[in-house]
């Protein structure tokens, strides 16, 4: 509570207070808070924070720094707001968040953290999906809106990439199944976003590649194989690509957001000396992952791994041109109550309206 009177006695009202930590303000948030109380709303350290909800993600390749680490695909939706229950710890330094004190909430993800956390924040804004039952597909898992990449896998490769690219056997050394099988339970629940920090890497890559193997129809479904056989034989260059073009517009759009994100995340590792995993490395891992394993043999495998090599050798725009971000609804108009009532809807909601129904004709 002292924190809170803290920042009241710098506005006029809280109000105003609360209105300073909403991230997409008509003004840029730097002009309206002054040094000592700025919030750096944008994690990757970078100074422009008026990204826009209908920016394209674009993927900066510095060339001294190629192994750098993928930008945020949608930034938070901040609102200031004092808990009087019990929470849960910070995303950032799982640290307790403190019953009464005022911390921060994303209006559009399950994210919470301290105020003094947020300027080194890394986690990603993914949307709640909209499936209330999870049937296996990968469409269950993605937001609503594009980039459709499941939280999953998202929160891992950040995590991955923000300390695993100096480590040499990335998506090569396995790790223990009762690791693997907590986090992706507790991943995929979405009730909260876990903090990551303290995981072994190689239990995060363990994590995406199971999470892989359990969808009911694989990143790259059957009835679309053909097509990306198709690339493998051309010669020119610039056929490939507009082929490859081609197939991936016809891919159901989560499984095509997801397999741009992953190209471009094992591109990068690619890159990585350290690491010690080339393309070919890659291909052999992950061609019977991304594939339909129906009819699984060797001259298939051998297929397969030739598809994934020619996927990976395509350029970084190629793969970038369909993660666009898709902009939400204005959240940060609405107040609390209003968020609730719009974004959960209890399953007794229709059965206490009409007890209240019954209830006025008895009175």
């Amino acid at each position: 509570m002292q924190a809170k009177d803290r920042l009241r006695r710098e506005y006029s009202s809280f109000n105003d207070l609360s209105r300073q930590f909403r991230m997409y303000d008509e003004q840029s948030i730097d002009s309206l808070l002054d040094d000592r109380l700025r919030i750096h709303m944008n994690p990757n350290g970078s100074d422009d924070i008026s990204l826009q909800r209908d920016d394209c993600y674009t993927p900066i390749y510095p060339a001294a720094q190629p192994q750098s680490p993928l930008l945020l695909l949608r930034q938070h939706n901040f609102k200031l707001k004092a808990y009087y229950s019990n929470v849960g710890n910070c995303v950032q330094c799982n640290k307790r968040i403190r019953f009464g004190v005022a911390s921060l909430r994303c209006r559009d993800c399950p994210l919470r953290c301290h105020t003094e956390c947020c300027s080194q924040l890394t986690v990603n804004c993914i949307p709640q999906p909209l499936a209330s039952t999870k049937r296996g597909h990968l469409s269950d898992y993605v937001p609503h809106v594009a980039p459709m990449v499941p939280a999953l896998i998202v929160h891992c490769v950040t995590e991955i990439e923000a300390r695993g690219l100096e480590l040499e056997g990335l998506y090569r050394v396995s790790s223990t199944r009762d690791k693997v099988k907590r986090l992706r339970h507790k991943l995929l629940r979405g009730k909260a976003t876990p903090h990551l920090g303290d995981k072994d890497t190689h239990t995060l890559c363990c994590c995406v590649k199971d999470f892989l193997r359990s969808l009911e129809r694989p990143l790259i479904p059957m009835y679309h194989r053909p097509d990306f056989v198709l690339a493998t034989q051309l010669s020119d260059p610039l056929a490939v690509e507009e082929q490859l073009y081609l197939a991936m517009v016809d891919l159901p759009q989560a499984h095509r957001d997801t397999l741009a994100f992953l190209m471009l995340h094992w591109q990068r590792i690619a890159e990585s000396p350290a690491v010690k995993m080339s393309i070919n490395n890659i291909a052999v891992v992950f061609a019977p992952t991304l594939f339909d394993d129906a009819d699984l043999n060797l001259s298939n495998i051998v297929l397969w791994q030739q598809v994934l090599r020619v996927l990976l050798l395509q350029s970084a725009g190629f793969w970038a041109q369909f993660l666009e971000v898709e902009p939400l609804l204005p959240a940060s108009s609405l107040d609390d109550d209003e968020w609730k009532r719009e974004n959960y809807h209890p399953s007794s909601a229709h059965w206490q309206s009409v007890k209240t129904y019954f209830r006025s004709m008895v009175g």
